[in-house]
């Protein structure tokens, strides 16, 4: 385990058994880790082969806007630094990312703000999808859409995000999955995540506009704003935090997040129908938090970010 308690902002992506036991760091290579030493929002393909994640220095001098995307294969051994950017995510035949843009990069990308672009895993044929403020862009499993936040409506207006939108990947249109007037959320967080079982459900989170309470919502995008449940950390039994990742099961009937246990951060698996209590994870270290966890396609491993409790 590569934890080290006199570098509290460091945190390591780690393999783990299904439990949270650690195995190994997900990366093997040493300059590489000492070069990023802040590792998160993993993304597996579909074929559990590579693994994309964020990497950036916690030095205090730089920021996550100069953080990059990096791919290793399962084993830890191939990496390869790809681009700069945030969040990305693959398409179902593991061939292409959709993945996030700092508003550092406006320039360079002649792009407005922050913004959300498509491109092959070797960083070839980048295409933009939507800019002034697009985040957070998750390709779907069926390879049909690509569902984010922000960025413009037809009138050249920037969208308030509150609500979820959806780009069409064949005939490349954006819509709003509901609108911000229906939206319950004041905002949403930065991170969304489809159901791995085609179903079209999307899991996402963010302060309720009423109450200002954290909430989650889980929603078929096809069907808009009527099919989508709410729920707060009451109701799930577990400490919501602002900007938590969500990972689906892959039987689809429960997704896994960070959430807060006494005062720790930890991976906690949700079922979707609230028959069963929250999962935690009892392999997981004493001495660290977590954050970003994911599932492997084939249930048989987390990956999580540690860091130094």
């Amino acid at each position: 385990m590569d934890v080290d308690p006199t570098q509290p902002e460091r945190q390591i992506l780690h393999l783990c058994k299904p439990d949270g036991t650690p195995i190994r760091p997900l990366v093997l290579d040493e300059k590489l880790k000492e070069r990023f030493d802040s590792q998160g929002k993993p993304e597996i393909s579909a074929d559990g082969k590579w693994i994309a994640f964020d990497a950036w220095t916690s030095d205090p001098k730089r920021t996550r806007q100069e953080s990059k995307i990096v791919i290793v294969d399962f084993d830890g051994q191939t990496t390869t630094n790809i681009i700069d950017g945030s969040l990305p995510s693959f398409s179902p035949d593991g061939k292409r990312l959709v993945f996030s843009r700092p508003r550092r990069y406006t320039n360079t990308d002649g792009a407005e703000g922050t913004s959300i672009w498509i491109m092959d895993i070797d960083g070839g044929n980048r295409m933009m999808v939507a800019h002034r403020g697009a985040w957070g862009g998750r390709w779907s499993p069926d390879g049909k859409s690509i569902v984010f936040f922000g960025g413009e409506n037809e009138n050249g207006i920037a969208v308030p995000k509150s609500c979820l939108r959806l780009f069409d990947i064949e005939s490349e249109t954006t819509t709003n999955i509901f609108s911000p007037d229906d939206s319950p959320f004041g905002e949403l967080s930065v991170q969304f995540e489809w159901a791995k079982d085609n179903s079209r459900r999307v899991v996402f989170g963010g302060p309720l506009k009423d109450t200002k309470e954290l909430a989650t919502g889980v929603i078929q995008v096809d069907e808009g704003i009527s099919s989508l449940m709410v729920r707060t950390g009451d109701t799930m039994d577990a400490g919501l935090l602002h900007g938590s990742s969500y990972n689906w099961n892959p039987n689809g009937d429960s997704f896994l997040m960070a959430g807060t246990v006494g005062d720790r951060i930890l991976p906690i698996a949700v079922s979707i129908d609230l028959l069963e209590a929250p999962q935690t994870f009892d392999g997981i270290p004493e001495n660290v938090s977590t954050s970003d966890p994911i599932q492997t396609p084939d249930g048989n491993h987390l990956i999580v970010s540690f860091r130094s409790q």
